[in-house]
């Protein structure tokens, strides 16, 4: 695998959590984030073995953590979700994620809880932000897994 599919994995499991309920989301979405993606990892090369980390365990070596967290700030800062000084553009966030299926008051919270950073390094910002938006929205969203058996619940009690 190389690094731009590992990368789109990346956008994929990052976004996801935000717009895969979009009903809006199209192949030229994919072309722009494919563009974004390949010029961050320009801009802040980060390794495979560094992506690996961060998707499968959720960890971040730390050689590898200056690159990754400044390529999320990159990222954030072409879709508009930053500005170039690490401030989070809150409404330009609430705007993309609208369409998703979430509650508004739990995305609400979730970007209260996950932009109130006290941290001015705006690719420590990025990470932290990151962190804390999969966190919440675990705990909002019923993992794939979850789901499947609480539908299995439901199944079995009507029997």
């Amino acid at each position: 695998m190389n690094v731009t599919h590992v990368l789109l994995f990346f956008f994929t499991i990052f976004f996801s959590s935000c717009i895969i309920w979009c009903a809006s989301f199209t192949s030229e979405d994919l072309d722009t984030d494919m563009r974004y993606i390949k010029i961050c990892n320009l801009s802040s090369p980060i390794s495979l073995r560094a992506m690996n980390e961060v998707l499968i365990n959720k960890k971040l070596a730390k050689g590898e953590s200056s690159n990754f967290k400044c390529f999320l700030h990159c990222l954030f800062t072409k879709y508009g979700w930053m500005d170039e000084d690490g401030g989070f553009l809150v409404h330009d966030i609430k705007k993309t994620l609208e369409d998703a299926d979430i509650e508004i008051a739990s995305l609400e919270y979730i970007l209260y809880k996950c932009t109130a950073l006290e941290s001015i390094d705006r690719c420590e910002r990025s990470f932290t932000f990151t962190e804390c938006f999969w966190k919440k929205m675990s705990q909002v969203q019923p993992q794939e897994d979850q789901l499947f058996y609480n539908m299995d619940d439901n199944i079995n009690k009507k029997r």
